[in-house]
């Protein structure tokens, strides 16, 4: 078999046992067989699901059957060296993303309302809500899917399908993502921030911003979530744009449209920020990497010359040099800065054209079916 296909079949043999067990402990949750965990029970579940299936799979599991070393996976995913700046906007992405959830979370929910469908009842459970139980839900609901479901799909899937080409690789990491979620009442927003970072890990050839942003998002859902237990002023806005809402329904519709817009342009300009603080930034580096290299050949050279009692050449650096060269130099600059992984260094090798095995078309079907049919069921079950 192929590097490339043998790649996407080992990453499918990690996601699928994700999936399953990842389904599994959702009902065994919702018919109540897991209720001897507890109060604690929830945090427990979801440092399970996070920890022990999507990051441990994604790294260990993944470096196990790719028989590869645990360093060059990370490699391979994209964690890289990020500067400051990039950072910055990153979390300024996350912001606007966060409102953009809003809106367009509440056209989706006003869609499935014409259905029938009825929301579930959210909330920590109780009146009151302690600051160390914010930290805690910091840590569950912000950190550990920011770090562990970044991992496992912009990381092994994004970068695993990537064969099958960068289009269809984000496109399916991005619905897997949304669909993992196993909640018609997530799935839509969630795909579309699947897309948003998919798209952002892929031209940046970093992970990290993808962390951020999802951080930062579910960051200010539990805090605002804090902000409506606790009567904070954040919460009190939002109090006041509901209750407008309800009494300007056409206006405000109006008026989320326009936000909705703007937003989309700043996180277009964002992005194109990102991206020059990152990839750019790096082509930068190979350029200059390239042209010391040449310049130093070049002083050699005219060593060499005065040695042999020739004149050096006035030229000096070429203007241009030969793929060849090229392609040497910026080898040895990943190699240097370790930018490149084992696992890309054999996928670039292997020139032949790439064709889904059937044994892989069967896992990546399987692996959503299960996904839908269980969305399906909770938006049937909303229903109900």
């Amino acid at each position: 078999m192929d590097f490339k296909n043998k790649l996407t079949r080992n990453v499918l043999y990690c996601y699928l046992p994700i999936v399953v067990l990842f389904a599994l402990v959702r009902a065994l949750s919702a018919f109540g067989l897991l209720n001897f965990l507890g109060e604690a029970g929830e945090y427990v579940l979801t440092i399970v699901i996070q920890i022990g299936f999507l990051f441990s799979t994604a790294i260990f599991g993944f470096s196990l059957i790719q028989k590869t070393k645990v360093k060059q996976v990370f490699k391979f995913y994209g964690f890289r060296k990020i500067n400051w700046r990039a950072i910055i906007i990153a979390v300024v992405i996350g912001i606007v993303v966060y409102f953009l959830n809003i809106f367009i979370s509440t056209f989706f929910n006003a869609f499935i309302s014409l259905f029938g469908y009825k929301f579930s009842n959210g909330g920590t459970g109780s009146s009151e809500y302690p600051i160390w139980l914010l930290f805690v839900n910091i840590l569950m609901t912000a950190i550990l899917p920011a770090i562990c479901e970044e991992t496992s799909h912009r990381g092994m899937l994004l970068k695993g399908l990537s064969p099958m080409g960068q289009k269809w690789a984000i496109i399916i990491s991005s619905l897997l993502f949304g669909l993992l979620h196993l909640n018609i009442e997530q799935v839509f927003y969630a795909t579309l921030i699947g897309f948003l970072v998919g798209y952002i890990s892929s031209i940046c050839e970093n992970i990290y911003p993808a962390i951020i942003i999802h951080f930062m998002n579910n960051f200010l859902s539990v805090f605002m979530g804090y902000s409506r237990a606790t009567g904070l002023g954040p919460e009190l806005m939002f109090t006041y744009l509901n209750q407008w809402i309800s009494t300007n329904f056409i206006t405000a519709v109006l008026f989320m449209i326009v936000m909705t817009v703007l937003l989309l342009f700043l996180l277009k300009f964002l992005v194109k920020l990102l991206f020059r603080y990152t990839t750019v930034r790096r082509v930068n580096q190979i350029q200059t990497a390239i042209f010391k290299e040449l310049t130093k050949e070049a002083y050699l050279k005219d060593v060499q010359d005065v040695q042999d009692g020739k004149m050096p050449e006035e030229n000096g650096v070429p203007q241009t040099i030969s793929f060849e060269k090229f392609d040497e130099i910026y080898r040895k600059y990943n190699q240097q800065t370790g930018y490149t992984s084992e696992i890309d260094e054999k996928v670039m090798q292997d020139e032949r054209q790439f064709k889904l095995n059937k044994i892989t078309k069967v896992m990546l079907i399987t692996t959503f079916a299960i996904v839908a049919s269980i969305t399906l069921f909770t938006f049937v079950w909303g229903l109900l």
